[in-house]
């Protein structure tokens, strides 16, 4: 008996390859992609709230300890410097800068006292009208004092101190110092506001004279800070 049967050839079905394309609609709408979406934005949020909460805190602190003011003493002049057994004289010219570094908090200066003085002696004093500094703003001020007192009015600046200040000016140069006091407000608008007072030095300011005529100008390398 003759078979007649044939075999026929096998046939195989190719494989679909897994595909990389981020395209493909099979991943994105896989329970696993949608997790790692939601988690992406759910750190790209707490990021953003981190972030925020920290600058909070800075501008925060920042507010509560305001950065003190920085004040410079730029020139200083002194003419008709007399002096004698009986009275004391000079004009003064001074300049000073006053900057607020502060990015949050604005500054109102209330009130300033300033001095000028050899040693520990006061040789004279001086006001200062009331001003605001903005954010980071800086002012520049001068203020111009002519002094004239007797030393029955002023015992400070007598006996010894009165010589050694006369015997320094004839000599071509001499040493002052320079104060000040200043009652100043902070402000910032979120947390209100904070008084402060602030006392500024402004030690052996030396002063070169030019001979007969009595003037004088700070021998400086700069602003003093």
């Amino acid at each position: 008996m003759e078979n007649t049967a044939k075999a026929h050839p096998s046939t195989t079905m190719p494989l679909l390859p897994i595909s990389n394309n981020p395209s493909n609609p099979i991943l994105l709408h896989s329970p696993t992609s949608r997790c790692v979406a939601k988690l992406v934005v759910v750190n790209r949020a707490l990021l953003l709230t981190l972030g925020t909460f920290t600058l909070l805190c800075v501008f925060k602190c920042k507010s509560i300890i305001p950065e003190p003011l920085k004040i410079q003493i730029t020139s200083l002049f002194v003419s008709k410097l007399k002096v004698s057994n009986t009275s004391f004289g000079a004009n003064w010219d001074v300049a000073f800068t006053i900057e607020n570094p502060n990015v949050v908090s604005w500054v109102r200066f209330k009130r300033i006292e300033g001095s000028i003085s050899y040693e520990d002696n006061s040789l004279s004093k001086f006001p200062v009208e009331p001003f605001e500094l903005g954010l980071t703003e800086h002012k520049r001020l001068r203020v111009k004092i002519s002094t004239t007192v007797s030393h029955d009015c002023q015992p400070a600046v007598k006996g010894r101190v009165s010589e050694e200040i006369k015997r320094q000016h004839e000599d071509g140069a001499m040493n002052f110092n320079m104060h000040l006091f200043a009652w100043a407000t902070y402000s910032n608008g979120w947390w209100g506001t904070q008084d402060v007072t602030m006392e500024v030095q402004c030690l052996d300011l030396r002063v070169g004279f030019l001979p007969i005529v009595g003037f004088g100008s700070w021998i400086s390398r700069g602003p003093m800070t």
